[in-house]
Formats: structure tokens, sequence, C-alpha cells
């Protein structure tokens, strides 16, 4: 259900920012979507905390959207909240530092709407290894986190200490690694999921090291997605989940499948795990696509991909 002209107003009030009726193609990686009622950025954790308690009381649905490289919108209208954190390199900081050698441990605190990017390069600036593995995957750090994203046998829970987060009424809360459960791209917050939670921040436990040999990782491994993965083209990155033991990018190409299309969504030519918008493809281009895809590796490997893209 849309919200009245009353709730309008008070949304308003309560978040700095509020856009209305946005197209999310422009807000999504997939360069694609249909469109949202309200997209809500907070200004900050008491201004979250209060957007939180009443969309709570008011029953308006809401969901977080993060950078917008892991989501796919469908055509239509959806009623309610977007949520989207901003955040910038001015909001990072070490908090605790064991020491100024390399490989002393150092504690950074960062905030969720960060870009995952400029936290990889902070942290290469800074002299700071851990998260060289992630240095070019899109997106913000809350969703990294989310998502427990990883590349090249890593993932970001490895270097995760602590968590900020926030309920779905509004309380605001904290928890230490021990709290947490991290799986394959997945990570599951105390009180989940009985109670909505989402992520504000965290903090990372990273190694001093030589800031040179940080960045020459980091060019090494942007170099080798490039080479690798479709760039130019809207997409979500890795579509499906990798199945235990092996990777949905090689089941998909041992099905024939590589460069499939429907209507102007494509089966990449240069990585078969990879949904990419060629120009002009509608959401449900793509998720028809993903169907395909999903009943022909079943059909050839007996294996049904999980996709990780995350469809509403």
């Amino acid at each position: 259900m849309r919200m009245n002209s009353q709730q309008r107003a008070e949304l308003a009030a309560l978040c700095r920012t509020v856009r209305w009726d946005v197209d999310m193609a422009s807000y999504s990686t997939f360069r694609t979507g249909g469109m949202v009622e309200a997209m809500a950025e907070p200004g900050g954790a008491d201004e979250l905390a209060a957007l939180l308690r009443w969309l709570h009381l008011q029953q308006v649905q809401w969901r977080v959207i993060g950078g917008g490289s892991n989501i796919l919108v469908t055509n239509g209208y959806h009623p309610g909240v977007f949520i989207r954190f901003r955040g910038s390199v001015e909001d990072m900081a070490a908090v605790e530092a064991d020491g100024v050698e390399a490989g002393a441990g150092c504690r950074v605190q960062v905030g969720a709407g960060c870009s995952l990017a400029a936290f990889v390069s902070w942290c290469a600036r800074n002299g700071l290894t851990g998260l060289e593995f992630m240095a070019g995957i899109p997106g913000s750090v809350g969703g990294a986190i989310r998502m427990n994203a990883g590349a090249f046998g890593h993932s970001i829970g490895e270097v995760l200490q602590r968590l900020q987060c926030a309920t779905d009424r509004g309380e605001l809360l904290e928890a230490d690694r021990e709290e947490i459960v991290f799986r394959y791209r997945h990570t599951t917050l105390p009180g989940e999921p009985a109670v909505r939670m989402l992520i504000t921040g965290g903090v990372f436990l990273l190694q001093r090291a030589d800031r040179q040999r940080v960045a020459a990782r980091c060019r090494e491994i942007v170099e080798q997605r490039r080479q690798k993965q479709p760039l130019g083209v809207g997409s979500a990155g890795s579509f499906f989940k990798n199945p235990a033991g092996d990777f949905a990018g090689r089941l998909i190409e041992r099905a024939g499948l590589k460069g499939l299309t429907l209507g102007k969504a494509m089966v990449s030519p240069k990585h078969a795990n990879f949904i990419v918008n060629t120009g002009g493809a509608v959401p449900e281009d793509i998720i028809g696509l993903m169907q395909e895809v999903r009943s022909k590796v079943l059909q050839q490997s007996g294996v049904l991909l999980e996709p990780e893209v995350h469809i509403f």
C-alpha cells in the first residue's frame, strides 16, 4: 500500500534526504529496474533510528539496498521505502592500533554506506593489508558484510571484528564477531531471523604492511578481474552462488550456455556466471534468462543453482 500525504510529509521531515518515485535503473549496477515509492538516505545513526521506529509504527514496507550491486528490482511500482546509506573515506578511522611496525594489527572503523572500492583504496594508501582480495568488487561495505562477500578463497568476515547494527524498531546495537554467523555469501546477525536487523558499520582488524606492496597486490587483483569478467555492461557480478565443490560458471559453460540471450539479457561470453544487460534489458529478461540457465544446468549436471543476486 502506498503512503498517504500525511505519511509522506512525516517521512520528509524525519529524513534529510528523501527521493520520490525513484527509477531503480539509476541505482542498480544492472541498469534496469522498477519504480520505488521513496528512497531515504538517513544522515546518521539517530536519524536512522527515528526512521526505523516510524516505519515500524506506520507499518510501511522497507528494504536496504546498499550500493545496488547485488540486486534486481522487478518491473512495476514498489510501495514503501528503500533505505540507502551514504558514506565516504572521511568516515573511516583507525580506532585502535597495536603498533606501527609491519605485521602489527590495526582496527579500522567504517560506515556501512562507504564504497567498498574506496575502503580498499584507503587501506592500501595507509599500508593496511587483509582486504586486497576485495579490490575491484563494487558495492558498499554494508552490503559486502551482509553477503559475506569474497573472492580468491577469502571472505570479508575473516577480518571483521565487530558490527554496529539496528533493529527494525530503531534500537541501535553492537555485536562482536563471536555473536555473528558467517556462511558462504551470507552473514547472520544476533537475533535473526526473529528480528529484522540492518548493518550500519563495522570494525575490521587489518595488519600493517608496506603500502606499495598492498597497492601492487590490489592492482594485480583488479587486472585479473578485468581479464576474466565482462566490462562496460550492466551486471550484478557473479549471478549464482558456487555449489559445494564446484563453480557455477563451469557448470553453465559445460551446458553450452555462454552467449545465450533472452531479450536484451545475455549470459556473458567472457564469464558464464555473469548475466549482463546488453542495453535496454528489462528485469523480466534477466529473470527469464536466469530461470532458463537454472533449468538447463539442472538437466545437464543435476545441480540446481542458487542465485546470489537478491530479486524483489
